[in-house]
């Protein structure tokens, strides 16, 4: 019997280190899922008719809409025109170019550049001129999740941990160069500096003042 118990430990003691193999720790979830930002084109195409570029009101407030958003967006990059080759050098293209620099004025993009060229089109086909622009963008992320959450014997985060997170704080950023190259903050004032650290050597309270009216209670 005491054999037997002993055999049975030899192989107990056997089997634990298998059980507790070490594992490299997962790299922080910011690191494990990061915002990533890429350049993309934004393009909004427009028929126009012989006689110019006769919109109606939904279709004048998208292209309004486009612009505001290239204003905000891509003002650095410039606007792009494509305009079909069957349409070059016709009175309705000049039309349509004049209410699209009327729109980008009206949108304080009067020094914007915009740059013109040609695709080819077929005679009597329908083609619309093509407005675009450059704008960087972040990159959506793929959160589904595709591990067994239970198996926390290794106790390590699963492989989605925290994607979740990454990827409300991406759709949040108004401006995803910031995620680039943040803002750089300003100098401190000196003044104000010294001024608390003078009140400190002074064995002074270096705190602004309070008006009377501020200092008030949770019971009043």
């Amino acid at each position: 019997m005491k054999t037997k118990l002993i055999t049975l430990g030899l192989v107990a003691a056997a089997i634990l280190p298998a059980c507790s193999t070490y594992q490299d720790a997962r790299a922080p979830y910011d690191e494990h899922h990061k915002v990533r930002v890429a350049e993309t084109i934004e393009r909004m195409e427009i028929y126009i008719r012989p006689d110019g570029m006769n919109l109606s009101a939904r279709d004048r407030a998208a292209l309004g809409g486009f612009i505001n958003s290239f204003a905000q967006n891509g003002a650095g990059s410039g606007l792009y025109l494509n305009v079909p080759s069957t349409m070059a050098g016709s009175p309705a293209l000049g039309q349509a170019q004049g209410e699209i620099q009327k729109m980008m004025m009206n949108a304080g993009l009067s020094g914007a550049p915009m740059q013109s060229g040609q695709y080819q089109a077929r005679f009597g086909a329908p083609a619309p001129i093509v407005l675009s622009y450059r704008r960087l963008a972040v990159m959506p992320m793929d959160c589904a999740v595709n591990s067994d959450l239970t198996r926390t014997y290794n106790n390590q985060a699963y492989p989605n941990f925290g994607c979740a997170a990454q990827s409300n704080f991406a759709v949040m950023v108004n401006d995803p160069a910031q995620i680039l190259d943040g803002y750089g903050s300003d100098p401190a004032i000196a003044e104000r500096r010294i001024n608390g650290v003078d009140a400190y050597v002074k064995g002074e309270s270096p705190s602004s003042a309070v008006p009377p009216r501020q200092e008030l209670s949770s019971s009043e």
